[in-house]
């Protein structure tokens, strides 16, 4: 298993990585990368909504599937509101051209935040390919989708705050490689013989987390920019993964 979790998470990270390098190459307009972060977000809405949770209710009551998966709601909630933005691609219409600017005095706690959410990116994976939870893929690839853009804002934010490439790519890899961490982790302490109870909150905390993801991103870009486009995308994302989680 420890194969399979490394390949899957070391995969996430490439994502993240081909999202920067798109950056190298070419650029991106804001409504194309509005469709990209719509898109993912659709993808995490529904891994949450159609793996998630239904595999907590399993082994938990209403209450506590509530309030463990308002636990990892409220967890990114805060981290973003008080210390900083926990996805640059969620949080892409918050960053206006002063912050932007100002980016090398905020880069460490944007860094750590984003580290944390790597890190349960990579525990998600691992409750993914515990036997007797979830089994199925459609944890795995909407972590994959989500990472692209990811990869792609934060690569964005640095090139306008003026950082060389190599550096973009340093700090982009860097970050990522978090979710190879929290995988790792995830596979020792969330072992086969996990009380089903313990279980069931972990996943619903990562589930929570995702649908701040999914409706921070959504919301965001629906307010400031277009919103015909930011549902089109967010449904083919949802779509996408439920058909994933349907065919595993």
């Amino acid at each position: 298993m420890l194969t399979e979790i490394l390949i899957k998470s070391f995969t996430v990270v490439v994502s993240a990585i081909a999202g920067a390098g798109v950056l190298f190459f070419i650029k991106l307009d804001h409504r194309k990368l509005c469709a990209l972060i719509s898109f993912s977000a659709g993808a995490l809405m529904s891994a949450a909504l159609f793996a998630l949770l239904p595999e907590s209710y399993n082994s938990l009551g209403i209450i506590e599937l509530a309030a463990s998966a308002l636990s990892g709601y409220l967890l990114f909630f805060l981290i973003s509101k008080y210390y900083s933005h926990v996805c640059p691609a969620c949080a892409a219409s918050h960053f206006d051209e002063r912050t932007t600017h100002k980016f090398s005095e905020i880069v460490l706690t944007l860094l750590t935040a984003l580290s944390i959410h790597s890190f349960l990116d990579g525990v998600a994976i691992t409750s993914g390919n515990i036997n007797g939870h979830v089994q199925d893929e459609s944890i795995f690839a909407a972590i994959a989708v989500h990472k692209f853009p990811e990869g792609l804002a934060l690569a964005a934010l640095m090139f306008s705050a003026g950082y060389r490439k190599g550096k973009v790519l340093f700090y982009v890899i860097l970050v990522e490689l978090v979710t190879v961490a929290g995988a790792v982790a995830g596979l020792f302490f969330l072992k086969d013989d996990i009380s089903t109870l313990i279980m069931g909150i972990v996943i619903a905390h990562i589930g929570g987390g995702f649908i701040y993801l999914a409706v921070h991103a959504v919301l965001g870009e629906m307010i400031k920019n277009h919103k015909n486009l930011v549902m089109v995308s967010f449904s083919l994302g949802l779509a996408l993964i439920f058909v994933v989680h349907i065919i595993t």
